[in-house]
């Protein structure tokens, strides 16, 4: 993706968007809200229900799980119907699910067992919510305004990120864990009334996703093909999707258990208890709100080492937090280290836009999905654990060698290039050069 540096600014962009744009950012950050709101109280409940770490593993394996399991038949649903009622189905039923929490706990009916199938289910339902927002975007907003459309849509999810651990924070010292949920299961309610009010063009109708059929036409393929349209889209030859699948996987990997190994640095190694952990978790946010503001009037010239530049410098910052003693250089050091690594997440949604057929758009997405997915599963299973053996700050460190691996690859392919280029003179191919260091859509 090669294009010009542009301007415009953040606040003349949202002020000046059309209508549908608005509701969909506004809730959007409604619901983000909600979710980091929910997300932060669970662990906290759970917590304050159980001294073990393995109570929170599970937990964070609960909500990542249903995607991958589900994510798939997801995409083909997505793909068959009309996505708007869906994020509304799905906004309605995780109110329902979220309010559940707390009801049932004061009647004292609450066993792990219950609290850890409604996670499952609340999951499984917002594994459907994040391709169909980002499925639907390119409905409303013209095809070069994508990046700057995906860049806002991110600013108001790290919005949403930044706001709902400080609430959870501050509710946590005034309130509880269940009323947090109660909150929670409000906003999940209002978003689901923005989105009844969003208009999409009538060409982008359920019964048009697919191309029209005649009476030769085949028959619609079952789930299992249509799903493996999509897996072939992203996975077989020329594989233009492939950088943004092995970034989005790492991307997961080290934000997957960022708030198990934040909540277990504020109790076990600050002794901050649950304001630190509403503060370290806002600080990592904020970081993550500035760079989406920042996509929202720049376009990177080079967007496999602008993102593999933004991790090796949140691995810098990952290994400052295992050498550093002081809590407010750890909230300095994560605002910046969330503000690096998550320049992937509005540039790959923007590649997948671009390059994916419109018919095929959730499908991909979920594909893409499975990658972060696993990296989640995976960092989730691994830090936390190796956080009580190896200790919470080395574990940061190990982060922080996982992230500079782009951009050494990288350098090692460049390496490799210029190479080839002296020994054989002949076989250098500019085309080859110019597509291994950026990205057209």
């Amino acid at each position: 993706m090669a294009t010009a540096t542009r301007s415009g600014g953040f606040w003349h962009t949202y002020l000046s968007m059309d209508r549908p744009l608005f509701l969909l950012l506004t809730g959007q950050l409604i619901s983000q809200t909600g979710e980091n709101l929910y997300r932060v109280a669970l662990l906290w409940f759970v917590s304050l229900s159980s001294h073990h770490v393995a109570d929170m593993v599970i937990v964070g394996v609960l909500q990542t799980l249903p995607p991958l399991l589900f994510g798939g038949p997801g995409g083909v649903l997505l793909d068959r119907h009309d996505k708007k009622r869906i994020m509304i189905a799905v906004d309605l039923l995780r109110a329902l699910g979220v309010l559940l929490i707390p009801l049932l706990a004061g009647l004292h009916l609450l066993t792990h067992t219950l609290l850890f199938v409604l996670v499952f289910l609340i999951s499984a339902l917002s594994g459907l919510f994040g391709p169909a927002l980002s499925s639907i975007l390119p409905m409303i907003v013209p095809r070069e305004q994508l990046l700057r459309g995906n860049a806002l849509l991110q600013t108001t999810g790290q919005a949403g990120l930044l706001a709902g651990p400080v609430i959870a924070g501050l509710l946590a010292v005034v309130w509880s864990a269940s009323g947090e949920m109660l909150l929670t299961g409000v906003t999940f309610f209002l978003s689901a009334v923005i989105l009844l009010f969003i208009r999409t063009p009538a060409a982008t109708a359920p019964d048009l996703t697919l191309p029209a059929e005649s009476p030769a036409t085949p028959e619609r393929p079952g789930m299992i093909e249509e799903l493996a349209q999509g897996v072939r889209f992203v996975l077989a030859a020329p594989r233009p999707l492939l950088p943004a699948f092995l970034f989005m996987t790492l991307f997961g990997i080290v934000t997957g258990p960022i708030n198990i190994m934040l909540l277990i640095l504020s109790r076990h190694v600050l002794s901050r208890g649950a304001e630190g952990f509403g503060d370290l978790t806002g600080a990592f946010g904020a970081g993550m709100l500035l760079s989406t503001l920042l996509l929202t009037f720049y376009t990177p010239r080079n967007v496999i080492r602008f993102v593999a530049g933004g991790f090796a410098l949140a691995g810098l910052l990952s290994f400052a937090v295992g050498e550093t003693r002081s809590y407010s250089t750890d909230l300095g050091l994560f605002f910046f280290w969330g503000a690096a690594v998550n320049v992937v997440s509005p540039l790959s949604q923007t590649m997948i836009q671009h390059l994916t057929p419109r018919h095929l758009l959730a499908r991909v997405l979920t594909v893409m999905s499975v990658g972060f997915l696993l990296g989640i599963l995976l960092g989730i299973l691994l830090f936390p654990t190796l956080s009580s053996t190896w200790g919470t700050r080395a574990v940061f460190g190990l982060m922080g060698t996982l992230l500079l691996v782009p951009l050494l690859a990288l350098s090692a392919g460049s390496v490799i290039r210029e190479v080839r280029k002296i020994l054989f003179p002949f076989d250098a191919s500019p085309e080859n050069d110019r597509s291994s260091s950026s990205m057209h859509p």
